[in-house]
């Protein structure tokens, strides 16, 4: 009995304390085969600054147009922009490089 609760108590834990990056978007890349951190790269240099990087993946993802896009592929998502501007948070903090170069 008390294996089951403490069983169930992590299995919620594992799926309540996942992010919405980790539960969306990297399985995602995985199965498209689209590398996370060349692509934040790839904005980065074009984009340069982290305002400018997330509103041009915002505007990417939510509205893809050939004529804007940096990465070869189109994909369109079904985010909410708060939801997308959340995951793109954990995103620009887990790849950015500005305060790890010495």
């Amino acid at each position: 009995m008390v294996k089951k609760l403490l069983l169930a108590f992590v299995f919620v834990e594992l799926v309540m304390g996942a992010n919405i990056f980790d539960r969306s978007c990297i399985p995602c890349h995985m199965r498209k085969r689209a590398p996370l951190k060349p692509i934040f790269f790839d904005y980065l240099l074009y984009y340069s600054s982290e305002r400018a990087v997330k509103n041009a993946m915002v505007q990417n993802l939510l509205h893809p147009d050939k004529a804007h896009i940096i990465e070869k592929r189109l994909y369109r998502h079904r985010f909410r922009e708060k939801t997308l501007r959340k995951a793109l948070d954990i995103y620009w903090d887990r790849y950015k490089i500005f305060g790890k170069i010495k």
